[in-house]
């Protein structure tokens, strides 16, 4: 693991409008450099970002984010069992269900459309391999 990242590997799924020139390939170890960061990042607070998962080395760790019709959802899981659900600003209470992911739908308290909170959310796993402070995560144990 580099000294500068907490992240080993990088997959991005892209907005057909993205050009194939700018989409990021599947990246890990020494490709990952912090101007890919700045370009992910950048992407996502685009809109171009639909869908991206960091894994550090065990994949042990790692960042899941779905982006659709200008919501996102961002989860995190700590050592395999521990998932942290970002809690919107926005709807914090909300159940009302949102189909951002392939996995069934997302109440809108796990969903936001800022996608600036996303860029960050992700840049702090990347460097760290923690949950952004500059939001609230609903922590459990599965």
């Amino acid at each position: 693991m580099s000294k500068d990242r907490f992240v080993f590997s990088v997959f991005v799924r892209y907005t057909r409008e993205t050009p194939a020139g700018e989409r990021l390939p599947y990246s890990q170890g020494d490709a990952l450099t912090p101007p890919v960061l700045e370009r992910l990042a950048s992407q996502i607070a685009a809109g171009q970002v639909t869908f991206a998962q960091m894994d550090n080395e065990t994949r042990e760790d790692s960042l899941v984010m779905d982006i659709r019709e200008g919501w996102g959802t961002v989860y995190i899981v700590k050592d395999v069992e521990h998932y942290y659900e970002l809690i919107s600003p926005e709807e914090p209470e909300s159940e009302e269900p949102l189909n951002l992911t392939g996995n069934g739908p997302t109440p809108k308290k796990h969903a936001t459309r800022n996608l600036d909170l996303l860029r960050e959310a992700a840049a702090e796993f990347w460097k760290t391999g923690e949950p952004w402070g500059g939001c609230q995560w609903e922590h459990t144990i599965h």
